[in-house]
């Protein structure tokens, strides 16, 4: 049996419209590893410190050493991302048109779409342990991702309304052809 890829079920015929590493990156059904570099701006506050920690977010840096592997099971995909040896790990499923990533004790819950050729996920619910928790409480995140001569650019800021921005990572990524 085989599985369209998840973000091809996500976003329809629109995937066709992303830039080829894009594409490339998430509509396979094939593991795929990418690499490149990255860099990293964390909150100085102690309490964003320990949540990044706790998530095993990326560390703050400069020109970070990242590799991001995607597996594909099924209709999920499971997601490695290593920055300079801060792993983390996540898994992505859908549920009614929506991504849903589990990491760790979270639960983040995507919109994701096309806008001016770049890939757009949006934060639009986050649950806790299971406990969703509302607007005014969770991370605020509009991750993006794009191409610039042939590379994959991520931009991923995440923040607290009551506490600001946690953690922004940005960077680039080339395939592996192993």
């Amino acid at each position: 049996m085989v599985t369209v890829p998840l973000f091809r079920r996500l976003l329809g015929p629109a995937i066709d419209t992303l830039p080829p590493s894009l594409r490339a990156a998430h509509d396979s059904d094939q593991n795929q590893r990418w690499s490149g570099r990255a860099e990293v701006e964390a909150s100085r506050t102690a309490l964003a410190r320990l949540l990044c920690r706790m998530m095993r977010l990326p560390a703050p840096g400069s020109d970070v050493p990242v590799t991001v592997t995607f597996e594909r099971h099924g209709d999920r995909e499971r997601w490695y991302r290593d920055f300079a040896g801060r792993r983390y790990e996540s898994t992505l499923s859908e549920r009614r048109g929506l991504m849903i990533e589990r990491m760790g004790p979270a639960t983040n819950i995507f919109r994701v779409s096309v806008e001016d050729d770049a890939l757009r996920l949006d934060l639009v619910g986050f649950r806790f342990f299971g406990i969703p928790l509302p607007s005014a409480l969770r991370p605020h995140c509009h991750a993006s991702e794009r191409e610039q001569d042939g590379r994959y650019l991520f931009d991923v800021p995440v923040s607290l309304w009551w506490l600001g921005r946690i953690i922004r990572y940005t960077g680039r990524l080339e395939r592996h052809h192993d």
